[in-house]
């Protein structure tokens, strides 16, 4: 097919990938871990000019554990793999500490988590993602950089898009079953599309450096005692706080601004961390806070997804994360459904899960935010005598009280259930607690299965991703007939009889069957005696009811 003089031959595929950001390289190894032919095109080069999102949460962790790669960014060198993960607040750099939130490294985390195989990360976004394009090249992935999307069509059976390569203007036409956009904020498919963002826009403004400076770390060491990798300032009338890049010479510095403009970044990072330390600018740019959700998340047969589905404050760590998540919930169900097992519901479904989800994280980023307003410094608070230590302490216990959920988020990263999904059957139980900073393990159909060590050295979650898995505790009857059911309709299952009596106990159920994503869909006492629409429910080929 031919529409022009610069127009080549039609390229087919199964999933165009629009953006090759966290969230595009994300759904490139989800799509190429389930064998699932995809082209992903990317307007820049991946080169990253502004460090941002080093706070990788625990789930994340386990799905790049699922795709190979967890222990080659864990002990990558875009950071040290010992370099703690400490938050502190003080007043000034030159003043006093006041609250510290101790963190542990990233070759750490696996052994101190307790909750997680993995444990957080804190990992810099200039080697987060070249290594997760590495390992989807490696996996044999067409990625197309230089490449921008220039218009699409889509009818009941594929998507037609325009793809122009911008160094040699030379445009080709990519026919695909589905379209992916992980193209940001700007998206062109969302405007395209005419779908909107619901929220509050414009919520506040920020302003940030990214800059070298080689003394820096040593005077954070001198002030809280041990290596840091953000420290807030309570007493600057910005609230400006400086964050680890590289953990060696490279920082971010972020402070609050009455509007979006450009300041000096000479003059604003100076004022912060002293002038004794001489310092290199690399980049500054001003950002905006919103806190808003795209009102859908699938047109026909395109999708959005990270921050073409919603924007938020960057207060917890909560933007590529959530994205990822939007990646892994929407890849599974793409294979599912381009292998021919699983039903338009299967599809469906991807929005009803996920845009809670980006509701909750948003809404938390923007409390966090407002939290952070709320502490306040008093004149005494430098002063060296008794009344400014009880000040202090004064203000160490609201920070305590205010601002250490933001970095306790094990319910959030953890915690967080596809509520109302039709692919996930209610049991009619009580929902567990939600809470934000806590998680209680548990295997309410629609969260995510409890991770415990099994007798061999494996997580339980190493048993997940390829198939949906049926936990056996115990004797129960008929589960070969459960999965001769599943095979018969082409679904793909397998069982683990589990021997761990303090696992049985964590999983709650004798029987409990897991997703490929890692998420309980079903669980009971029994095997059901409608293993066919149990099976069909699960696979989106019918909506799941209440009991």
């Amino acid at each position: 097919m031919t529409t022009g003089s610069n127009m080549t031959e039609t390229i087919e595929t199964d999933v165009l990938i629009v953006g090759a950001g966290p969230v595009g390289l994300s759904l490139a190894n989800e799509l190429g871990y389930r064998a699932v032919d995809y082209i992903l095109v990317e307007e820049g080069e991946g080169k990253i000019f502004f460090p941002a999102g080093e706070n990788i949460f625990s789930r994340t962790m386990e799905h790049l554990r699922r795709w190979g790669i967890a222990d080659r960014v864990r002990f990558g060198d875009a950071i040290s793999p010992d370099y703690p993960r400490n938050m502190g607040f003080c007043t000034t750099l030159e003043g006093w500490p006041l609250a510290l939130f101790p963190g542990v490294s990233n070759a750490e985390a696996p052994r101190k988590d307790i909750h997680s195989p993995e444990g957080g990360f804190f990992y810099p976004k200039k080697g987060f993602d070249p290594a997760l394009r590495e390992a989807a090249e490696e996996k044999g992935g067409d990625l197309r950089y230089g490449h921008r999307l220039i218009s699409f069509d889509q009818d009941s059976d594929y998507v037609t898009s325009t793809v122009e390569d911008l160094q040699t203007g030379e445009r080709r036409q990519i026919r695909s079953r589905y379209l992916a956009a992980c193209d940001g904020a700007r998206s062109t498919v969302r405007k395209q599309l005419g779908i909107s963002y619901i929220g509050s826009f414009g919520e506040g403004f920020n302003f940030a450096v990214y800059f070298r400076c080689q003394g820096l770390g040593d005077k954070l060491s001198r002030l809280f005692g041990r290596k840091m990798a953000q420290v807030h300032t309570v007493c600057h009338a910005n609230r400006a706080y400086i964050t680890a890049v590289d953990g060696r010479d490279e920082w971010r510095f972020s402070m609050y601004t009455e509007e979006k403009r450009d300041f000096d970044p000479r003059d604003v990072v100076a004022a912060v961390i002293g002038p004794e330390l001489a310092f290199e600018v690399i980049q500054a740019q001003p950002w905006t806070g919103h806190r808003v959700v795209a009102e859908r998340y699938r047109d026909n047969r395109a999708f959005l997804l990270g921050d073409a589905n919603h924007l938020r404050w960057p207060k917890g760590g909560f933007g590529a994360n959530t994205g990822i998540g939007d990646a892994v919930d929407l890849g599974w169900k793409l294979a599912a459904r381009l292998q021919g097992w699983g039903g338009e519901v299967l599809l469906d479904s991807y929005e009803t899960e996920r845009r809670p989800i980006a509701i909750r994280n948003t809404n938390e980023a923007a409390n966090n935010r407002v939290f952070d307003n709320m502490i306040a410094s008093e004149p005494q608070v430098e002063e060296a005598g008794e009344e400014g230590a009880e000040v202090r302490q004064r203000l160490r216990d609201r920070l305590f009280a205010l601002r250490y959920r933001e970095f306790a988020t094990a319910g959030i990263q953890l915690g967080h259930r596809y509520r109302q999904s039709p692919v996930c059957v209610p049991d009619n139980s009580l929902e567990p607690p939600d809470d934000h900073m806590l998680y209680r393990p548990s295997t309410y159909p629609g969260g995510r299965a409890p991770h415990a060590w099994m007798n061999d050295g494996r997580s339980t979650l190493d048993l997940f991703g390829k198939a949906y898995i049926l936990m056996v505790f115990g004797t129960v009857a008929g589960t070969d007939a459960f999965l001769a059911e599943a095979r018969r309709m082409g679904i793909p299952a397998g069982m683990h009889l589990i021997e761990e009596e303090e696992i049985g106990a964590l999983y709650e159920k004798p029987l409990v069957l897991v997703r490929p994503d890692g998420h309980v869909c079903w669980r009971g006492e029994g095997v059901p005696e409608a293993m066919t629409e149990l099976w069909s429910t699960v696979a989106g080929r019918r909506c799941a009811e209440e009991p």
